[in-house]
């Protein structure tokens, strides 16, 4: 059905056309009828029709006008002008408007009904392809998330499916389009995990609604508990403003999530310009969810993983938690402990030294394969184990192992942390006269400035604003010795604009005002 608004200030021309509609037309009704530009307006915007018959010279405002104020609130509407003014000027400025027939003054019936089924078949055809579209939107609503799905799948399988990402990429255009992962584990750390599950499964499409609605992604089926997205990156910032636009991300979506839920763990992965390597991203995003899980924190991006990682290794989950935790923390008596219970287990369920020395070797590699950047003399305790000649000495073999092992690691952080901390502190002595921010400092050392603030106050004693003052009060006694500056100039020098806020804190820290400490080393 089609409604249709009849314009005109002659009662009898309405008449005329209402009757040609009644006697023509079943599928066109009335809607309403106006004699001037302003009733039309009015009438348009409540009956909302399909269709407007026109007169253009109207008392007040005009037709044309008229058409004008419609098309504003109802765009879709079409119009039929019917003149006594066979005007170009007025032709042409109706087609301008839209007008789909310009018919004059007496109108035939016969010109008339085939105007109004022309426009009822445009409208028609309209109809149907929103119809289609509508329909077509419903069905990829309903197979994109199956998509989705197989895009994460593909992105989490350990098998080389690079052709298989491709078509994907394809699919979802993400040609030339940059990309990261995020792996989102719902549950306390101490949760059973099959409870997190079920309770995760009640939230997912909420869940899978906030994502999308926060960012251009691609929400992977629930795992578990857990659930794999990979973030389209729209942008053109480089590395570092990426990463701290991915852990606001994170901690949006956590706060978000965490009052209905509870806890949320959130490891990232770094951004790749190739969706291909949303694979690597992946393993990044589960190793520092790995981290997670034996850490205070609750979002973390792979680049604030201080403890290094190589791959993904298949290890046997006994020595992964009893003995690689203890090892990558540096601490020796645990792991050794840790490795004293697993032997003790071992040797009870073999038949005899080679098969305990089996074990050993499996033990050896997966340690080796792990902590492959230490690389201590694989060869050579490889070469003992098979020489060994009782328990004891195979025991004492790994257990030498273990031991410089995790002294290698334990070196190893330490020089990172070291390496971190040395950086932030040669980039505070070169620009404290900056006003120097803490994401300033955290772009230098490549960390996010949330977990710098506190890796730094945790490694150095001190928080960074402190040593930062500290550097500053330094640097400003160095002038005050050396040389006649005044305070308002020293305060600028160090980094301070305000010199009464400088002066508080020289006294608060020294113990004495500027004036008093230039009279006393100055003597």
């Amino acid at each position: 059905m089609y409604r249709v608004l009849i314009v005109d200030d002659e009662p009898i021309a309405i008449d005329a056309v209402e009757y040609i509609i009644k006697n023509n037309l079943e599928n066109l009704e009335v809607g309403g009828k106006a004699r001037s530009g302003r009733e039309a307006i009015e009438k348009a915007y409540n009956i909302r029709p399909d269709i407007v018959i026109i007169d253009i010279k109207m008392p007040g405002i005009n037709g044309l006008e008229a058409i004008r104020k419609i098309k504003e609130f109802n765009p879709d509407v079409y119009f039929i002008v019917i003149s006594a003014y066979d005007f170009f000027e007025y032709a042409k400025e109706a087609m301008s408007l839209g007008v789909v027939e310009y018919l004059v003054k007496p109108v035939k019936e016969a010109k008339l009904v085939e105007a109004l089924k022309r426009v009822m078949e445009i409208i028609s055809q309209k109809r149907k392809r929103i119809s289609r579209e509508l329909e077509l939107k419903e069905k990829l609503e309903i197979i994109i998330p199956t998509l989705e799905n197989g895009f994460i799948h593909s992105i989490c399988s350990h098998e080389n499916n690079t052709e298989e990402l491709i078509n994907f990429s394809r699919l979802f255009e993400l040609e030339n389009k940059a990309g990261y992962v995020m792996a989102i584990e719902f549950g306390d750390r101490f949760q059973s995990k099959i409870s997190a599950s079920v309770k995760t499964q009640n939230h997912y499409g909420n869940w899978r609604d906030i994502l999308k609605s926060m960012c251009n992604c691609i929400v992977g089926p629930l795992m578990f508990n857990r659930i794999i997205t990979y973030i389209i990156n729209d942008t053109q910032d480089d590395s570092f403003s990426v990463k701290i636009s991915a852990v606001r991300l994170a901690e949006e979506f956590a706060n978000k999530v965490r009052n209905s839920f509870g806890d949320v763990l959130i490891g990232i992965g770094r951004c790749y310009e190739n969706v291909v390597n949303a694979k690597k991203s992946y393993s990044e995003a589960m190793q520092a969810l790995q981290y997670l899980s034996r850490s205070s924190d609750f979002i973390l991006h792979i680049d604030d993983v201080i403890v290094e990682f190589d791959k993904e290794h298949e290890i046997d989950k006994e020595i992964e938690r009893e003995i690689n935790e203890k090892v990558s923390r540096g601490d020796v008596n645990s792991a050794l402990v840790a490795f004293d219970r697993i032997f003790d287990d071992i040797v009870p369920d073999t038949s005899g030294l080679d098969e305990a020395r089996d074990k050993c070797i499996f033990i050896l590699v997966e340690l080796s394969k792990r902590w492959d950047y230490i690389r201590y003399d694989f060869r050579k305790v490889l070469k003992k184990i098979i020489n060994a000649n009782n328990l004891d000495e195979l025991k004492n073999i790994l257990r030498r192992y273990i031991e410089k092992t995790t002294e290698k690691v334990a070196l190893s952080h330490q020089e990172k942390v070291n390496s971190i901390i040395a950086a932030a502190d040669e980039y505070m002595l070169k620009n404290y006269a900056k006003d120097i921010t803490l994401e300033d400092i955290a772009r230098v050392v490549n960390l996010s400035p949330y977990y710098f603030s506190r890796f730094y106050k945790e490694q150095s004693g001190v928080n960074f604003i402190d040593r930062l003052t500290a550097i500053r009060i330094e640097k400003a006694k160095e002038y005050f010795q050396n040389t006649d500056l005044s305070l308002k100039e020293v305060s600028g020098l160090v980094g301070y604009q305000d010199p009464n806020y400088f002066s508080k804190l020289f006294k608060k820290t020294t113990g004495y005002t500027v004036t008093e400490y230039k009279e006393i080393y100055r003597k």
